[in-house]
């Protein structure tokens, strides 16, 4: 079976969460967020993605705002103290159903256990800093396949 990068992704940025201190609820957000993040605006900077969100919340809902320091370290904004990336709001629940309802509880806990493993041996320091994380833990593992472990 072939697992994309996405479900990686996604696994690896809960751990990342949970090792700098999010709780799991949180973390899971966090981690689809920030794969989300990854596959829709690879190539578009954070100022553009940032502003375009901004715009679209304006428009939809103008008496929101969205605040750029409770996921700053993420490089992500949040919207009523959560992900907010791709003109909505991502929950625990969005990863429950990226992970586990889409590969199933098996092949999720695989997923999970792999990118646990690479968390474990990042610097916090790295975990910290969004570019030395996707070039240090993510890059050098993005193609690995899980359940080869």
């Amino acid at each position: 079976m072939f697992i994309n990068r996405f479900p990686k992704m996604a696994a690896l940025q809960k751990y990342r969460a949970l090792a700098l201190g999010y709780d799991e609820s949180l973390a899971e957000a966090i981690g689809i967020a920030e794969a989300t993040k990854y596959a829709i605006f690879k190539n578009l900077s954070y100022k553009r993605r940032t502003t375009k969100e901004r715009e679209y919340l304006r428009k939809k809902f103008p008496t929101k705002e969205l605040d750029d320091t409770t996921f700053a370290i993420f490089k992500l904004q949040a919207l009523d103290g959560l992900p907010f990336v791709g003109n909505r709001v991502y929950t625990q629940e969005d990863y429950q159903r990226a992970i586990f309802m889409r590969w199933g509880e098996e092949v999720g806990k695989k997923i999970e256990e792999w990118a646990k493993k690479i968390i474990q041996n990042c610097p916090k320091e790295i975990l910290k800093n969004e570019n030395k994380f996707f070039n240090e833990c993510w890059k050098p593992h993005r193609d690995e396949d899980p359940l080869e472990e």
